[in-house]
């Protein structure tokens, strides 16, 4: 069941940066133009981030096909909430945190998180981690990550595969900064033992 509720930016905090690249500049023109009505300006924005959100949604769905319609629903409520956008805040890290709201609320009306767990065999496709990939095969460490434990995963993943800073993780995931950092690193350590169990006992 795929929902689709205005109220999905009403629990996300803004996504902060403290350094804005190139890439956020353009993105945040981009915004500007499409709350003023521009289709093209929302093409140049669906381009640019669709595949990464795709990606993170497979990696939170573990790899269901109900990922594209969750892509799709994240982009709607883009949509409806463009005009409440603020240009302050950087727009990729705004666009994940809806997309993982619209997770959320999906997997609440579904009742399936159980279930997607199991489904966890399907593994998303996202690049090998440059920190680790002398570790083990691409499926080695891929099913290493999809057996971390799932904030640890995410938290690793927004900011080793998706670039975000810690306090932006913080404010797509509703913790401080400290805390992100510390599942990630949580997770990075847990990632080497899982690939490299000999070196843990040494």
């Amino acid at each position: 069941m795929i929902l689709s509720r205005k109220s999905v930016t009403n629990r996300l905090p803004p996504a902060k940066s403290s350094i804005v690249s190139e890439g956020d500049r353009e993105l945040r023109a981009l915004m500007i133009r499409y709350q003023s009505g521009s289709l093209e300006a929302f093409q140049e924005i669906y381009a640019d981030l669709a595949p990464g959100v795709r990606r993170y949604l497979l990696h939170l769905t573990g790899g269901c096909q109900v990922a594209d319609d969750l892509l799709q629903e994240t982009f709607l409520q883009m949509h409806r909430s463009r005009a409440a956008y603020n240009p302050g805040y950087a727009v990729k890290p705004w666009v994940f945190g809806l997309a993982r709201n619209v997770f959320l609320m999906n997997r609440r009306a579904a009742r399936r998180w159980a279930e997607v767990h199991d489904l966890r065999e399907v593994l998303p496709d996202f690049p090998v981690l440059p920190e680790v990939d002398k570790l083990g095969s691409l499926d080695e460490i891929r099913r290493s990550i999809a057996r971390l434990a799932g904030d640890q995963a995410e938290a690793l993943l927004l900011h080793h595969e998706w670039g975000f800073t810690f306090d932006e993780i913080g404010g797509m995931l509703g913790i401080s900064a400290q805390a992100a950092r510390a599942r990630a690193s949580r997770g990075m350590a847990d990632l080497r033992v899982a690939l490299h169990p000999q070196r843990a006992g040494a």
